[in-house]
């Protein structure tokens, strides 16, 4: 694909798809997280009943970002960013139309189905929209692009839950409307500048691959196998964020809650605040060391949490070196991948990435049982070396990798 203007400069279309991941991850949290409450409030499930019916969403979302990326490969990004848009405005106006349902069995019914099929069209954008910023990128400049994306996420996610208290909708199906409205003028958006865009420039068009030749592909990648698993291993030890450390703060804290909400935030303000500086490091010491360095560093902050009962300055010490860690750690995951990606296979590449995901799940079941039947310093610790085994799982891949192909051309 051929890039107008200066090599060195972002286009357009790329800050149209970064300021979609911050508007699309705050219209999530304007309504996501609340839908757990909203089942608690207007039915008569138990913990248990809902969270099974929220578990839907990020369980389809693993379908779909696999199968999503492949079908981008196939039919092209454009289509797939412009029908999981429209589809997800149409589900959430969906969500707002079930929550106004008198009868609870159809309510719950339909919460179910549109709760799944929101974590499968979410899954079709988000690889999809990170494979196309790397079509549109030039070589020199993918690093801050993903850096950008990263960026970008973490403002949405800061300012979702701000936007619907503001519109003082939260756990209530008005926020639904909202969200489908959300999406709906992005999808709009877009689809005007991509109009636009393939009016006035000529393209290359990239080889596509059948979806055949990508599994055969992704199977025969060890490279991205390994990383994937250390994805997975990073994302378990990052879901206990939300997890175990809130049960932790609240029986250890009178104010666990409100600690537990000051902490959330300052993860978010330190990954906003130090993006730049950290990206300027990361491309002094190079991906693989930074992927290292913001593991360690994430351990060394699930390691100072044993501390936290001593004063709550440890608790915000340990935030401040957690939120470093994966401020070093998810951009540069994501730019490792878009690395191995050939061009005709980068949305397959993505769209397997999201396996990592499978973390997310894991993490607050192993978490929750060695918190259990152990306690809060073993959890730590457990997590700690966790996080440093995800680094060692991805730099084995690099160097198993390194000493195939050294062999391959003896």
């Amino acid at each position: 694909m051929t890039v107008t203007g200066s090599a060195e400069k972002i286009r357009k279309e790329i800050w149209v798809l970064l300021f979609g991941a911050a508007a699309i991850k705050a219209a999530n949290f304007m309504t996501i997280p609340f839908i757990a409450v909203f089942l608690v409030k207007n039915s008569q499930l138990n913990s248990l009943q809902v969270g099974m019916i929220v578990a839907l969403s990020p369980l389809a979302s693993l379908l779909g970002g696999f199968f999503g990326g492949q079908l981008s490969d196939i039919i092209g990004r454009k289509a797939m960013l412009f029908s999981s848009l429209f589809m997800l405005s149409l589900i959430f106006f969906g969500f707002y139309l079930a929550a106004g349902q008198a009868d609870i069995s159809v309510r719950l019914m339909l919460f179910s189905l549109l709760n799944a099929c929101c974590g499968l069209f979410s899954s079709l954008f988000h690889p999809v929209s990170a494979a196309l910023m790397g079509d549109l990128s030039p070589a020199g400049l993918k690093g801050k692009i993903y850096q950008l994306r990263y960026f970008s996420i973490n403002v949405g996610a800061a300012l979702g839950p701000v936007i619907g208290g503001w519109l003082g909708a939260n756990a209530s199906r008005t926020n639904f409307l909202h969200t489908s409205y959300f999406y709906l003028c992005y999808a709009l958006i877009l689809t005007a500048v991509f109009i636009r865009q393939s009016r006035t420039e000529s393209t290359v068009a990239v080889k596509r691959s059948s979806f055949k030749e990508s599994c055969r592909v992704l199977a025969g990648d060890r490279r991205l196998q390994y990383l994937i698993l250390s994805g997975l291993l990073f994302n378990l030890c990052y879901s206990q964020l939300e997890s175990t450390i809130s049960q932790v703060l609240v029986s250890q804290f009178a104010d666990g809650v409100k600690y537990f909400s000051y902490m959330l935030t300052a993860n978010g303000l330190t990954v906003i605040v130090f993006h730049a500086p950290v990206y300027a490091i990361g491309r002094k010491i190079g991906l693989n060391m930074s992927l290292l360095a913001g593991s360690v560093i994430f351990a060394l902050g699930m390691m100072l949490m044993t501390l936290q009962t001593w004063s709550v300055f440890f608790l915000f010490a340990a935030i401040f070196l957690i939120s470093i860690g994966e401020a070093f750690v998810f951009p540069v995951a994501t730019e490792l991948i878009e690395r191995l990606a050939p061009d005709s296979l980068r949305g397959s590449y993505f769209g397997a990435s999201t396996f990592r995901n499978l973390g997310l799940a894991i993490g607050p079941v192993a978490g929750g049982y060695v918190l259990t039947h152990y306690g809060p310093v073993p959890l730590f610790v457990f997590i700690s070396m966790t996080a440093i085994a995800s680094a060692v799982v991805a730099l084995y891949g690099e160097q198993l990798a390194a000493s195939t192909t050294i062999q391959q051309s003896v």
